[in-house]
């Protein structure tokens, strides 16, 4: 049996960002964050109120993770990574709960084990969320791979094109998990 986690690497990463005595949730990112660009700076004084938030440190090092070990971490860290160039006050707020998720989580991870029959095989899951982003209407698509009950290869990223209808949608996943 081989367990892979970064617990030590994400309690510092929850720590730099400064939610080490933040309360704990058990969902990466809820539903009540709508995150648009039309969430963005508007004017000057809100520009200058978001310069210094470390997002794109934040978003780096959650992706880090994601790759490494957390594919728990794939849906939240492709949605926030889409405002790294115009973050607004809500955006950074849905990278906090993500961190206090991580925080809560730190003990999860990958675990290998030796099994036989049914998780001997290769499982694929593919899903979508039609027409997911808010700004341009395109859907996001995920996957993970499974080999002996662990998972071996995981993604979440937008469709390249704009599908018309829930089942074309459906169908771009399963091309995208395929290949």
């Amino acid at each position: 049996m081989l367990f892979v986690t970064q617990c030590g690497y994400l309690w510092k990463v929850v720590a730099k960002f400064g939610m080490s005595k933040s309360k704990a949730v058990q969902t990466p990112l809820t539903a009540h964050f709508k995150l648009s660009t039309g969430m963005s700076p508007k004017n000057e004084e809100e520009m200058k109120s978001v310069e210094n938030i470390p997002y794109a440190s934040a978003i780096g090092s959650l992706m880090y993770a994601m790759v490494c070990t957390r594919p728990d971490l794939a849906y939240s860290a492709s949605l926030v990574s889409r405002f790294m160039s115009n973050l607004g006050r809500g955006h950074w707020e849905a990278v906090k709960w993500i961190l206090r998720y991580v925080k809560g989580a730190l003990n999860v991870g990958l675990l290998y084990k030796r099994c036989e029959g049914s998780c001997a095989k290769l499982m694929g899951y593919v899903d979508t969320d039609y027409a997911g982003d808010l700004d341009k209407r395109r859907s996001l698509i995920g996957y993970v791979f499974t080999l002996f009950g662990c998972t071996m290869s995981w993604k979440a990223q937008l469709q390249p094109v704009v599908a018309l209808s829930t089942m074309e949608a459906e169908y771009i996943a399963a091309t995208e998990g395929i290949k």
